[in-house]
């Protein structure tokens, strides 16, 4: 009878412990102060003015309330906790960090693989332990993550060639790329969005290139040091971009600062390619070709940290963020496994599971697999 009464207990400390809220932070004014203070020195945070840090201290007690409410929502799920994210709203968050919301593009039948999954996928796979995939990069508070995911496929693309893994430009991309899908009602906008399949239209026109040490990303730097102030890539198109920011500096336009003579040699996009929405397929895409260029509704990972993502809250087909496809693998739980994707994101090292993120696999979570793209390169 006492060892029926132990193992109850015990199954009642698992339960509890797998159903336990991961971060619960305090919602008063007084202990959240001291939160503040702890968060602003570990993240280097400073404010111009007392009235702007009130300011923000507001936002931030309004994300401690949010994050409480996330986890409280997601038990037994993902984490959400305090991050480098804490002092902007999330209304903030969406109309900076986020593109505008768009429904997945339809591409012609040609544009997609057409090959039959012939062999069963493996538990696991992950092209960062192949050296495939360059280091995590932050896009500041501009809505480039359609650049960086490009560059995520092409840079796989180029060392799946048997070259060298290269860090690859991606502020070239948001300065330089104005390509437009008119009747398909897209454009590439630079700091305001845009979308993978235009920008491997691009990279096509360009002819290339150059690395990201040669031609640097600024456009996300928030006025810190090496910020630059981008100038409208020729050929914006401002009825599907909106009109573009009333003041920059030509001196760092694409037209002064592009060098095609520091182009990486050897490097040509022939086309591009779309890969089915079938997620069974995706994971054989993935295996066959390299990292893969995704989108998807991001709105609720502001504030994630560690676990296997899926929520009933985001949309399948209102995507605003894009990112890049490296991954996929299965978490065994004490009652149940979950399928997920491995994703690499744009909002620095420091962010998520070190700048990367799980996603539930199989149901076409947040629409994360319905804009798969992959550049082509030529020889």
């Amino acid at each position: 009878m006492v060892g029926s009464l132990n193992w109850f207990v015990c199954i009642l400390v698992l339960i509890s412990a797998v159903y336990a809220k991961p971060w619960t932070y305090p919602e008063d004014v007084e202990r959240a102060t001291y939160l503040f203070r702890a968060w602003k020195e570990k993240y280097g945070k400073y404010y111009p003015s007392f009235r702007v840090e009130d300011q923000k201290f507001k936002v931030f007690l309004g994300n401690l309330k949010v994050i409480n409410k996330l986890n409280d929502q997601h038990k037994g799920g993902p984490e959400f906790a305090l991050n480098h994210f804490a002092d902007i709203s999330p209304a903030e968050f969406r109309s900076t960090i986020l593109m505008p919301k768009r429904v997945p593009p339809k591409f012609e039948e040609e544009r997609y693989i057409k090959r039959e999954v012939v062999d069963r996928a493996p538990e696991s796979f992950d092209w960062r332990s192949k050296n495939m995939v360059t280091a995590v990069k932050d896009q500041g508070s501009a809505g480039s993550c359609w650049a960086f995911s490009t560059i995520g496929n092409l840079e796989g693309q180029w060392a799946m060639a048997g070259k060298k893994l290269t860090n690859f430009s991606v502020e070239q991309i948001v300065d330089c790329d104005g390509m437009e899908d008119v009747k398909g009602g897209n454009a590439d906008c630079g700091v305001f969005g845009g979308w993978p399949y235009l920008a491997y239209q691009y990279v096509m026109k360009a002819g290339g290139l150059e690395t990201w040490e040669d031609y640097w990303y600024c456009s996300g730097l928030g006025g810190a040091p090496g910020t630059c102030e981008v100038c409208p890539a020729p050929g914006f198109n401002d009825s599907l971009c909106g009109p573009p920011i009333p003041y920059c500096n030509m001196s760092q336009s694409c037209v002064f600062k592009l060098n095609k003579s520091k182009f990486v040699p050897g490097f040509k996009v022939n086309t591009w390619k779309a890969i089915s929405e079938n997620e069974t397929v995706i994971a054989d895409q993935l295996m066959q070709i390299g990292p893969l260029s995704v989108a998807m509704d991001a709105e609720l990972l502001q504030f994630y940290h560690r676990g296997v993502f899926s929520s009933y809250f985001c949309s399948k087909t209102k995507l605003d963020h894009a990112v890049l496809l490296v991954g996929f693998g299965v978490e065994k739980g004490l009652f149940e496994t979950k399928d997920y994707w491995t994703v690499k994101n744009s909002w620095g090292p420091k962010w998520g599971e070190s700048g990367y993120f799980r996603i539930k696999r199989g149901d076409g979570m947040c629409g994360i697999n319905t804009a798969v793209t992959t550049g082509v390169l030529g020889a």
